[in-house]
């Protein structure tokens, strides 16, 4: 090997090494402790307009709201903006004690790790979780997007891998979601991720024109009218019993999905001729358990229906029943990780 070449191989080396070390060393020093709070210093790139992307280093979403104010500010205050800050995220990783949370919740970019490959958490910028950058930045420091503009500041590059699917299942094919969808009918019907978490929106270019974008405010299990397209709930008295039933007819996945500690409870109750309800008891639960709790995954596969049937006490002239979409499995209907979804009764006489 001549000394040209060895001399060539390694600057490339180093230069890998350099990018490796800002995003998992970090050019702004968070200190990011248990508890999430940090001290930063900036880089004197982190501001002010510069012609094209390779003349700037990105490290912050904060770079972005310059040009895009409308996206940066669906981002911020989302699951994803707060997905290492979330107070119910640090509570149930024990303050991300459990180690194996913090790829996802505070990850360096993507396409740093590989497209649809397990992801590595950065140390810097606590409070972005997961970030513009994560999503945004190629390889070589360039702003990735779904068309090359060349007139735009960043000067963003048009990437296959970036709008794939393979872009979200670094993260969120940890609990097979992505390969749930893979299995589904809106799969089959070429129904993307993005079609349901980012709808289509129009966005306003710097120059005033118009141009497709996609929402940012990953639109999900904290949204009830995206909870409520997920299932279908019927009610029916069948002889002495009621059958509760729920069919997947739009989640693309399972229902509910990801998190172990998501969960779907139908519930039921009947009353009596003077107008007294009995308590509510629990007729089926969807949740896929914890890996040290006894128990099957019941979750409801995208296109499936399960139904359950309760006999009916002698005494009773109406059962109501309700569905429940739970954040964590062991709360009651009165917490805010509970969203009603749908109630339903029927008439017993």
């Amino acid at each position: 090997m001549s000394g040209l070449v060895r001399l060539l191989l390694g600057l490339v080396l180093l230069g890998g090494i350099a990018g490796m070390v800002f995003w998992f060393g970090g050019a702004k020093e968070s200190g990011v402790g248990a508890s999430g709070t940090q001290s930063s210093t900036t880089s004197q790139n982190s501001s002010g307009p510069l012609a094209s992307s390779a003349e700037r280093v990105w490290e912050s979403s904060t770079q972005c709201k310059e040009c895009h104010e409308d996206v940066w500010s669906e981002w911020h205050g989302s699951h994803h903006q707060i997905a290492y800050l979330n107070p119910s995220v640090r509570k149930l990783s024990e303050d991300f004690r459990n180690k194996e949370c913090q790829a996802c919740h505070l990850p360096v970019p993507i396409s740093m790790t590989g497209y649809a490959m397990r992801t590595l958490p950065r140390q810097t910028y606590p409070e972005e979780g997961i970030s513009c950058l994560s999503c945004h930045l190629g390889k070589s420091g360039e702003v990735l997007a779904r068309a090359t503009v060349d007139s735009a500041p960043c000067k963003p590059v048009a990437s296959e891998d970036f709008v794939s699917m393979r872009l979200c299942e670094s993260c969120h094919n940890q609990h097979k979601t992505t390969d749930q969808w893979r299995a589904s009918p809106q799969f089959q019907a070429g129904t993307s991720c993005n079609d349901c978490h980012m709808p289509e929106v129009e966005r306003k270019g710097v120059d005033g024109s118009t141009h497709p974008g996609r929402g940012h405010r990953y639109l999900g299990a904290h949204d009830k009218p995206t909870l409520l397209k997920a299932g279908k709930f019927d009610v029916t008295k069948i002889g002495d019993e009621i059958e509760l039933r729920l069919e997947n007819i739009g989640a693309g996945h399972n229902f509910p999905t990801e998190e172990r500690h998501r969960a779907v409870d139908m519930m039921v109750r009947f009353v009596n001729g003077d107008g007294t309800p009995s308590d509510w008891t629990r007729g089926y639960r969807f949740r896929q358990p914890y890996r040290d709790e006894p128990g099957e995954n019941t979750q409801l596969p995208a296109g499936q229906a399960k139904a359950v049937r309760v006999g009916i006490p002698k005494d009773a002239v109406k059962a109501e029943a309700r569905l429940w979409y739970r954040l964590t499995p062991f709360v009651g209907d009165d917490s805010p990780e509970s969203t009603l979804l749908e109630e339903r009764s029927v008439d017993l006489r």
